[in-house]
């Protein structure tokens, strides 16, 4: 590690507002000379972190940790003492010197590197731009932007572009403005088995930003053709998915002054927020919230609020969260929309008075789930009430406060006009004894316990034999799948198969407890090993077969009400007559290859 001089460090830290860079991850509040705020090292209520403006020191109350400016670089940005140094030495214009003659251009390859793949995705980032502002290839994502009602100056803010269909003229671009090959290639960019192939072309394009508002990645999304709807760049060296929440460095200044977060589940919802002047929206960049995101925002926000889709997904993912946050002692609030809406079809239709409404009226996470279980389970029979308790009690387990415990254990005997004695014994009985077979305790999900439906058994099937997802995923996309989890592992066996990591441990790494013991399970009995290939071949023709009968069940609805609507409604009624045709021939040829 290289000495770094004293004049260097002497520098960083008389050019470096201490209280800036504190501010950038805690909410700070001026008391005489000193600073104080929640520590963003551990959550917390009451204000116990103390900063030292003069001396550029902090220390904790609460939890005891404390140091000096760059310490705390390092603590919070989770980097060694060097890339601490090296970062904060940028920021403030300070030259960096070494003592002993350590030659400091060596030392900075990696972090060099890492500087210009974020140059590289500036660049990029802007070309997308471009093309779908200022050409005429992004006409058709620009239609569907406007469509959708994003505006010029929402295109601007969130920098949207659009990719070339062409999936060649990237890499030639690159190349010709001096680009080497080899750096291009480990760029993520670009497919890893056909590197001259852009890994995103012919999509709407979403940068996402590191928190100084860096373009570090990409989501993408599909407007026509055959393929996933979104795809994402994968983890790099400057991107970690995890770690990361999609336009934070819009929305932290927002949610400081809020003291509260939303927290969406796609791109389009943030950027309709923001629209709607409801800046302080953010989206989690997976499937699921994680605890290094709950610990960024933690410091910034007392409240989250959870604005994801009505669908059983975003139901799950609502669940996750509520539990994620309260155990992490935050106070949880859930935006409910009307059945298929989101936050843009109420910005475009209504306006933002009524998307900030529906903000305004977001319910208390412990009405929701009540309200949310009593609607899945039969609150009338005596087994629809143990279902609602067994599902509940993971929330009274993440409780913090044994005053708020008590109280919404109250609530649930109410509202299942149940005696507290008799919910009691059960709660105290499952947490004392029913434990799963490695001693942890059992954990219920809004969708009931956890078993494989022929979706599911046909991802296992595949998962205990990857060679097979390539014929998955020529006839399949994760839109066919009705299950959730089934859904989400498609995807997460498509992520793996983009960065050619397509084996058991990289998809066992990606999974969540709950469903890396059934894979494990499955990989491991050798469930799946005879006639492997007809079960996927058969699951694939299953799991088309009711995804096209979904969709021909929806298109004949729309049917019904054109016909009896007004006769203008002609040709809609015979694209829709066509589309419905179009699925029954496919329907009789899947039934004619089952039989």
């Amino acid at each position: 590690m290289p000495k770094f001089s004293s004049n260097t460090i002497d520098g960083i830290n008389a050019r470096t507002d201490m209280i800036a860079l504190v501010g950038e991850y805690t909410r700070l509040e001026r008391r005489g000379d000193e600073w104080w705020g929640c520590c963003p090292f551990h959550n917390e209520k009451t204000p116990s972190f103390h900063v030292s403006a003069e001396r550029k020191m902090y220390h904790c109350f609460g939890c005891g940790v404390g140091g000096g400016l760059i310490n705390f670089y390092m603590e919070m940005e989770k980097v060694s003492y060097s890339d601490a140094v090296r970062a904060l030495a940028k920021k403030s214009g300070v030259e960096i010197i070494c003592d002993g003659g350590f030659d400091v251009k060596s030392e900075q390859v990696e972090e060099n590197k890492k500087e210009r793949f974020i140059d590289l995705y500036q660049r990029v980032s802007g070309t997308y731009n471009f093309f779908l502002t200022s050409s005429d290839m992004g006409k058709n994502a620009l239609d569907y932007l406007k469509k959708r009602g994003v505006t010029d100056e929402c295109i601007a803010e969130f920098q949207l572009g659009f990719s070339p269909a062409d999936r060649r003229w990237l890499k030639n671009f690159l190349q010709s403005k001096n680009y080497s090959a080899p750096f291009l290639e480990e760029s993520g960019l670009f497919s890893k088995k056909y590197p001259d192939i852009s890994f995103f072309s012919n999509r709407l394009m979403f940068p996402i930003w590191d928190r100084r508002g860096r373009v570090i990645a990409f989501g993408a999304r599909l407007l026509e053709g055959e393929g996933p709807k979104y795809i994402n760049s994968g983890d790099s060296v400057q991107y970690k998915k995890g770690e990361t929440l999609y336009a934070f460095h819009l929305a932290k200044q927002k949610i400081r002054t809020e003291k509260a977060v939303i927290l969406c589940e796609g791109y389009m919802d943030v950027i309709a927020y923001h629209q709607a002047g409801l800046k302080q929206a953010v989206a989690p960049l997976g499937t699921a919230l994680t605890k290094e995101q709950v610990h960024i925002l933690s410091s910034f926000a007392d409240t989250f609020y959870l604005s994801f889709d009505s669908d059983e997904a975003g139901q799950n993912a609502t669940y996750k969260a509520i539990l994620l946050c309260r155990k992490n002692n935050i106070s949880v609030k859930v935006i409910s929309f009307d059945e298929g809406k989101d936050p843009a079809e109420i910005l475009l239709k209504s306006g933002s008075n009524a998307l900030t409404k529906y903000v305004e009226n977001a319910i208390l996470d412990s009405d929701f789930l009540l309200s949310a279980l009593m609607r899945q389970y039969p609150a009338h029979t005596p087994e629809g009430k143990t279902k609602i308790c067994l599902a509940y009690f993971p929330y009274l387990d993440a409780l913090q406060s044994d005053i708020h415990r008590e109280s919404c254990f109250e609530q649930l005997c109410q509202a299942l006009q149940l005696k507290p004695e008799a919910v009691r014994a059960d709660y105290e009985s499952r947490n004392s004894g029913k434990k799963d077979p490695e001693g942890r305790k059992s954990e219920h999900r809004l969708s009931g316990s956890f078993k494989p439906n022929a979706e599911m058994r046909s991802v296992l099937a595949v998962i205990a034999n990857p060679d097979y997802f390539s014929l998955m995923r020529s006839s399949l996309n994760a839109d066919d799948f009705d299950d959730a989890r089934a859904r989400d592992m498609f995807v997460t066996l498509e992520e793996c198969f983009r960065e050619d990591a397509v084996s058991s441990d990289s998809i066992l790494h990606r999974c969540s407890d709950e469903v890396r013991a059934m894979v494990a399970k499955a990989v491991t009995s050798g469930e799946f090993a005879l006639n492997s290939r007809q079960a996927v071949e058969d699951g694939i023709r299953l799991i088309r077969k009711n995804s096209l009968e979904r969709k021909r069940n929806r298109i004949a609805t729309k049917i019904r009400a054109l016909q009896n609507s007004s006769p203008d409604s002609g040709y809609e009624l015979n694209t829709l007559i066509n589309e419905k045709m179009s699925i029954d021939f496919e329907l009789q040829q899947l039934k004619g290859i089952q039989a």
